[in-house]
């Protein structure tokens, strides 16, 4: 395909590296790549499935109020390679989702996958992105590749996975658990805070949680017996292949942990026979025993990691026109998408903040 003009940056050997936003002409590279690709959101790929060239022009459709934001990349050495991310509502964050081609695929890969590192974050700063998350492999080749591209590791977590005939249906929990209600969020935040090392919280730009929930899935919390605190939060998300678990237990309630999997398990007892994932960070211990004495196996473990971007944000005018002072306009950022409301801070500076799970 002849490189588009208006991105082209010669060298000095007169060769071309173009890096552009997708667009309809690049159809063909996506669609013959995407089959050579890796995911790098592992969750999504097994719940909701996706192909890469769908999500490509539903991004481009919608001016990426949907879909994730596909940039392509045509080099006389290195070849073509494509690269997605992924907004989040509410967040100045971004996640890589998708490369292709995966490395292996030749020796020029890993130089295709920095350059289209640098363009997506430079792209997502452009909309107000200040964190660019990857989750990779920690046994692949993609960690280095990442780190030269400047990444950063913070943390790491395993997954977990039961497969359908060791499902128990005979027990039944005993955890006293209830539906999430919107004001549980101030002591799911402090649970949260509990259970996560400040260096992660920093890597992550702190703990946000919104009362937005995601499709298909149903969250729980274990109430204090007195008090307004709580001992532990599950999610349970029902997807297209597989089921997934999510739980997070106060450090002094580890011993909950058990009847938080069992209660888990014994939920989706009744749905159709497929296997459950749960994922399980580092530093939260306690749950990966009961998760192999409920029949949980180890099925892989993931690298975290992060790239800070250098993110515009408008300001008000400078002390010394104090005639110009006003509030700071808000930018209109990407991660605002699906018609979600608008749950930032009324400074409107971006918050880089995360969801817990």
């Amino acid at each position: 395909m002849r490189p588009k003009d208006s991105t082209i940056e010669l060298r000095k050997d007169q060769d071309y590296r173009v890096f552009a936003p997708f667009s309809p002409g690049d159809s063909l590279q996506v669609y013959r790549l995407q089959r050579r690709g890796i995911s790098l959101d592992l969750q999504r790929n097994l719940m909701h499935p996706t192909k890469p060239l769908t999500e490509a022009w539903l991004a481009f459709l919608t001016q990426q109020a949907m879909g994730q934001p596909t940039y392509v990349l045509y080099d006389a050495h290195d070849g073509e390679a494509f690269v997605q991310v992924r907004y989040r509502p509410h967040q100045a964050v971004a996640d890589v989702t998708c490369l292709a081609p995966a490395l292996g695929d030749n020796h020029r890969t890993a130089p295709a996958w920095s350059h289209l590192l640098d363009g997506a974050s430079i792209e997502a700063a452009g909309h107000g992105i200040q964190r660019v998350f990857a989750s990779l492999p920690a046994s692949g080749a993609e960690v280095d590749v990442f780190q030269h591209a400047g990444f950063t590791l913070y943390a790491e977590e395993d997954i977990y996975r039961l497969a359908p005939a060791q499902f128990d249906q005979s027990d039944d929990p005993s955890a006293a658990l209830r539906a999430q209600r919107i004001d549980d969020l101030p002591a799911l935040q402090k649970l949260c805070v509990a259970i996560t090392p400040q260096r992660v919280r920093q890597a992550e730009g702190g703990i946000g949680l919104t009362a937005a929930s995601e499709k298909n899935c149903q969250r729980y919390v274990l109430p204090a017996p007195e008090g307004d605190d709580l001992l532990a939060s599950l999610t349970i998300c029902e997807g297209g292949q597989v089921h997934w678990l999510r739980l997070l237990v106060h450090p002094d309630s580890r011993h909950m942990a058990g009847d938080l999997v069992g209660w888990g398990v014994h939920a989706l007892a009744g749905q159709p026979a497929k296997p459950i994932f749960c994922n399980v960070r580092q530093y939260e211990n306690g749950a990966r025993e009961p998760l192999e004495e409920a029949g949980f196996r180890l099925h892989g473990t993931r690298s975290l990691m992060v790239r800070h971007t250098v993110a515009w944000v408008k300001t008000p005018a400078a002390e010394a026109v104090p005639a110009l002072k006003s509030r700071a306009e808000a930018v209109p950022p990407a991660y605002r998408i699906n018609g979600e409301p608008d749950l930032s801070s009324p400074d409107t500076r971006l918050a880089a903040e995360t969801h817990s799970d």
